[in-house]
């Protein structure tokens, strides 16, 4: 039985990917007017987006030909203005420097942008290419790149951090801690954040729940006894003790990121850290596959060693997808 990831949203944002995806919402809901608030809950691109792409929502609705299911009022010229999109290069630019006044520093940060600007970074992104370009360009200091990292160390940072909120983090949010990559190194890396996370699902869903071999017999005492031991020779179970990322982000995602005993999970509790533990400890014969996996806290994981109790038997349950 599969159990496979697929992201919410789309990765390439075309016009015609955009239209696609509103005929088929529309198509979906059959609703007359379609509201933004009921597309959002169904589609795989917000309609800020839409309205970004085509300046209005009735716009985009026109666009993929659905302009009957438009329901709302005029939009004013006042309504469609954004702060930002009427600013000139040198204006943003002069928006930079301002801020870095304020603060008293010479360089900035993506949240000192988002926190004291009169625009997201995101319009600097867009308008310079990257917000290290922006700043270059406006004349402030600008702090050594970070290192380039891998992506395997990309994936690693994404797993924490999405166990940290128990769900797919926010642009915003890999910028924050408990995140160690901010996300211009994702975007450096994959091209686009929705990219970054579409290549972390595909790392995911292609890493098998075990591999198995067989291991060669160890010695044991009763063995070197002459009594029969309680394993067989030729017994086939996952050599490996560590878990890989794939497999314990699917663990957690089938135990909806809380832990199994006590319920206990990062985004009520911050304090809380989740495990990935066998539930037949390794040590004892289990193997490190998908249905001998659970999610524990580390309060209820700690002391348990390699016992294995009466209310430790756990089945996993895989969904049907």
């Amino acid at each position: 039985m599969s159990f496979k990831f697929e992201l919410d949203r789309l990765t390439d944002y075309s016009t015609a990917d955009i239209v696609n995806e509103i005929q088929r919402v529309a198509d979906l809901l059959g609703v007359t007017p379609l509201k933004k608030r009921d597309f959002d809950s169904e589609s795989k691109v917000h309609s800020s987006t839409v309205i970004r792409r085509f300046g209005s929502w009735r716009a985009g609705l026109e666009a993929a030909e659905r302009g009957q299911l438009y329901g709302g009022g005029t939009v004013t010229d006042k309504m469609r203005a954004q702060k930002g999109r009427d600013l000139s290069d040198d204006d943003l630019l002069t928006e930079l420097r301002r801020v870095a006044q304020v603060l008293g520093r010479g360089d900035l940060t993506i949240d000192d942008i988002n926190n004291h600007s009169i625009v997201g970074q995101g319009i600097f992104r867009k308008r310079f290419g990257t917000t290290r370009i922006a700043m270059e360009r406006a004349g402030l200091t600008v702090r050594p790149q970070s290192r380039r990292y891998t992506d395997d160390e990309c994936f690693e940072n994404l797993f924490e951090v999405w166990r940290h909120y128990g769900r797919r983090p926010s642009f915003s949010e890999i910028n924050r801690s408990p995140s160690k990559v901010g996300g211009e190194a994702y975007i450096r890396r994959f091209g686009t954040w929705m990219k970054a996370l579409a290549a972390f699902v595909e790392r995911v869903n292609a890493k098998p729940d075990s591999a198995p071999g067989p291991i060669a017999p160890t010695p044991s005492r009763e063995a070197s006894s002459g009594e029969k031991s309680s394993r067989p020779i030729n017994s086939i179970r996952d050599e490996r003790r560590d878990i890989p990322l794939g497999l314990r982000f699917r663990v957690l995602s089938r135990d909806k990121f809380k832990c199994v005993k006590c319920g206990d999970h990062p985004a009520r509790n911050p304090d809380c850290d989740l495990h990935v533990d066998h539930i037949t400890p390794w040590s004892r014969g289990g193997r490190t596959e998908f249905v001998n996996l659970r999610t524990l806290c580390a309060q209820c994981n700690v002391g348990r060693s390699n016992r294995y109790d009466a209310d430790d038997n756990f089945v996993a349950k895989v969904p049907i997808l």
